[in-house]
This record gives structure tokens, C-alpha cells and sequence, in this order.
């Protein structure tokens, strides 16, 4: 048989799979238009929380001069210093302005005035850009207020910076809970649906379809095997993080296995609607490796923040369950908070694990999987 006869058959088989198709022509193009839009190392607005202890006409103008671009956006107001904290663990802001009482009579008089900035170091990189932003604005206001008044050459507005939960902006502090995530989605969606397509192949899967077990019996079955070993990998990637870079839980370790499991449910719901849609080991591979691996890298804030996208794709961002799941990782292993804090992000978790579970359970049902 000649070359050109065995490319024709090839061909006219994958004529006849269109899905296989579509994942080797379009997805291409398709991934390419969608995170063109997506991917940039510039960072803007940046989300900022204000306490205006002075409450005066030149503390509102370095606000207001701060948050009149893109590069920074009032996120909230604070009434007081119990709120500046929370502000921050419950990630509301990434920077916590604090203006002193007696700010707007310290530059009349031509002394020198200093703002505090607290700074969410969680994220490595939306931290380094708010504080050189933070310094660059409370600059430009002095230099401002040099040139109108004619003060001294001594800088009227010093910002004094501190920042929380990584002072060293260590890499690796933000990097490894993030790498934790994209770990367990990748590894847990795949495998689960490499091994119910594998048993479509040899047809065993038909006869778990005529059984007398239940749809949530046969999902169950399927999903807690993997689910075990998926969650013993999650508190080996916690050790290692440890031993090898020095990383450790602030907060509970209990409600960290708690997120754990109801991710990796949701992570194998996700594998269980992939194969009810491929007929193949490599397609579903190939689906499962798209659905989860860029979207956990690059929709996340894993790498780039949500907040620099387009408004477009943050609304897309919120289908994506590592977003949630790594927020809640950065909080409970950098911040040390809890529930209380992040029950909206197990609330996100636990609606993504019912849908997937249920659609797979569905699909079970009307024997399409």
C-alpha cells in the first residue's frame, strides 16, 4: 500500500470523528484568539483600601491622584484599624493606604508627613507592583506639593511600607500553593477520565451500565479510588513543600484537607464529564489536558492577576475552581485564616463539585458515558 493510500484512509477516519478534529484544527486558533487577550505582564488596578484618619481636603487629593488612572482602584474605605487586616486576609485589597490624623496640618506647616502602605504579599508579583506604585504616587504627591508651596527640598510625604505574610517576597512562598493546585487539577481530572474511557475501549464499562448499582453508586465507585490517591498526593506535594523549601501551614491543617477533598471532587467530576464526550484514550487526554492545564495556569491568578484582564475574562474566571482553590490556598498556608474568611471560596468549590458530579451522574443515566 503507497503512502498517499494509507494518508487517504487516515483521513477518511478522521473525517469520520469530527471531535478529534476539532481538538487538532480549531482548538488551536481558538487558544490562541483567547489568551492573546489574556496574557500580560503588566499589572493594573491594583485593588486599594483606604483609612483616611485625617479626613481633610489634601488626604482625599492623594487618594484621588492615586485611583485616577489604571493603575490603582479604591476597592473599599475603612472606618478604622481593626478593618485594614481583615481587608487584607480577606484578599479585598492587595495594598491598605493609611493616612495619619494631623497629615493635611503637618504639610501646612512644612513639616514632613508619613503614610503607611500594607501590602498583601500572598502574590509576589502584584505585591512588588503595588509598592513600587505606593512609592511612586506618595513621590509624585511630594514633589507635587514642592513645587506649588515652595517648601523645603526635603520630601514632604514619606510612604512607609510594610508588607504581610511574605516580607521577603519570596518566589516560592506564592508560587508553591499555586503549583500545589495546578498539580492536583491536572493530575486528578486526567486520570479519571483516561480510566473511564479505557473501560469504554475494553467494554467493561457496559457492564457497570446494566448492574443493579445506582448512577451515584457507579460515580462513587469510580471517583473514590482516585480521589484517595489524588488527596494522599495533595499531603505528599504538603510535605515535600516543607522539607525541600521550607514551607509552612499557618493556618488549620484540617480545613486545608478539607478544600483538598472538595476540589479533587470536583476535579474528578470535571474527568467524568470529559469522557462521557470522547471516544478516545488520546482525545480525552488531549480535552482533559486543555480543560485544566492552562485554565488552572493562566485564569487562576496563578501567574497573572484577574484584575489586569480584561472584564470579559474575569467574568470567565469564575467558572475556573482553581481560582477559588487558590485562594483559599494562599490564605490558609500564608495568611493563617479561616472558614470565616474563606467560606466563599469553599461555597464556589462545593457548587463546581455538585454540577460535575451530577451532569456525570446524568449522563450515566441515559447511558452516555
Amino acid at each position: 500500500m503507497s503512502v498517499m493510500a494509507v494518508a487517504r484512509k487516515e483521513l477518511r477516519q478522521l473525517s469520520r470523528d469530527p471531535r478529534t478534529l476539532g481538538v487538532i484544527v480549531v482548538m488551536p486558533a481558538v487558544l490562541l484568539l483567547f489568551y492573546g487577550y489574556v496574557l500580560s505582564f503588566d499589572v493594573h488596578h491594583v485593588s486599594l483600601a483606604v483609612l483616611d484618619r485625617d479626613r481633610t481636603a489634601a488626604s482625599r487629593a492623594l487618594v484621588e491622584s492615586m485611583t485616577a488612572g489604571e493603575y490603582f482602584d479604591l476597592a473599599r474605605s475603612l472606618e478604622d484599624g481593626e478593618q485594614v487586616r481583615h481587608a487584607l486576609d480577606a484578599g479585598e485589597a492587595t495594598i491598605v493606604l493609611v493616612i495619619p490624623k494631623g497629615y493635611a496640618a503637618a504639610l501646612e506647616m512644612g513639616e514632613g508627613a508619613t503614610v503607611q502602605a500594607m501590602i498583601d504579599g500572598s502574590n509576589a508579583t502584584s505585591a512588588q507592583t503595588a509598592q513600587s506604585y505606593a512609592e511612586a504616587f506618595v513621590t509624585a504627591a511630594g514633589a507635587r506639593l514642592l513645587a506649588d508651596r515652595a517648601l523645603p527640598s526635603q520630601p514632604p510625604v514619606e510612604a512607609r511600607l510594610h508588607v504581610l505574610y511574605n516580607p521577603d517576597l519570596s518566589s516560592d512562598r506564592f508560587l508553591l500553593p499555586g503549583l500545589v493546585g495546578f498539580i492536583l487539577m491536572i493530575s486528578s481530572t486526567v486520570a479519571t477520565a483516561l480510566s473511564v474511557v479505557k473501560e469504554r475501549e475494553t467494554g467493561t464499562m457496559e457492564q457497570l451500565l446494566v448492574s443493579p448499582a445506582s448512577p451515584g453508586a457507579v460515580i462513587l465507585g469510580k471517583a473514590l479510588p482516585y480521589g484517595a490517591l489524588s488527596v494522599i498526593a495533595a499531603v505528599l506535594l504538603m510535605a515535600t513543600a516543607r522539607l525541600a523549601f521550607g514551607l509552612v501551614v499557618q493556618g488549620s491543617n484540617l480545613l486545608l484537607l478539607l478544600f483538598i477533598v472538595v476540589f479533587v471532587a470536583g476535579a474528578e467530576g470535571l474527568g467524568l464529564m470529559i469522557s462521557s464526550i470522547t471516544t478516545s484514550q488520546q482525545v480525552a487526554f488531549q480535552v482533559a489536558t486543555f480543560a485544566t492545564m492552562l485554565p488552572a495556569l493562566l485564569l487562576s491568578g496563578f501567574v497573572f492577576p484577574i484584575r489586569s484582564m480584561p472584564q470579559a475574562v474575569q467574568a470567565f474566571t469564575w467558572i475556573i475552581p482553581a481560582r477559588y482553590f487558590l485562594v483559599a490556598l494562599r490564605g490558609i498556608i500564608l495568611k493563617g485564616v479561616g472558614l470565616e474568611v474563606l467560606w466563599p471560596q469553599g461555597l464556589g468549590l462545593v457548587i463546581f463539585a455538585a454540577v460535575t458530579l451530577g451532569f456525570a451522574a446524568l449522563r450515566i443515566r441515559g447511558g452516555r458515558i
